[in-house]
């Protein structure tokens, strides 16, 4: 039985970190401006203000423990394959779905990083299509350079394989 292209060519752990990293960033906004208003509140309601900065720091602390859940789950469940015929991505925890891509419907295959992937080296992997919808799912992300560039690789030569397969079809 031959190995999937995800087990292969694995997602970098790295990927769970930078998607903690990024979501706290984030919350610990909101939760700063909500430290702010029980800082007003305290100097209205003195006995209230460590009882709210108890619980906002405790919701914070909930937020992360679900945060980890949920970015260690959704590492878990990343699945990508390149069949013979399409490029298979599954994603998601509460609202899995699933992208399966023609390769002749093809048109790009390039990787790039955001700041937060430069951080962490991770890459990911595109590839476009005609459709608006392309960009939001078709794509690999949180792989090292090294999977990334192998995983670019195979996707091009099953497009140009397909390419020349229906030009003789004509």
């Amino acid at each position: 039985m031959t190995a999937t292209t995800v087990e292969q060519y694995p997602l970098d752990r790295n990927k769970i970190k930078k998607k903690i990293i990024e979501g706290m960033i984030g919350y610990s906004v909101l939760f700063l401006v909500l430290l702010a208003g029980s800082g007003i509140a305290a100097v209205v309601f003195k006995p209230m203000f460590w009882a709210v900065f108890l619980v906002v720091l405790l919701a914070y602390f909930g937020v992360f423990l679900i945060e980890l859940w949920y970015q260690t789950e959704y590492f878990k469940r990343y699945f990508y394959n390149v069949e013979p015929d399409f490029l298979v991505i599954k994603k998601g925890v509460i609202l899995p779905h699933q992208t399966m891509l023609p390769y002749e419907k093809l048109q790009d295959v390039y990787m790039d990083q955001d700041i937060f992937d430069r951080l962490f080296g991770l890459w990911d992997v595109h590839v476009s299509t005609a459709t608006a919808m392309s960009g939001y799912a078709a794509h690999i992300d949180g792989v090292n350079q090294q999977n990334a560039e192998a995983i670019r690789k195979l996707i091009l030569d099953k497009i140009r394989a397909k390419g020349v397969q229906n030009s003789r079809n004509i």
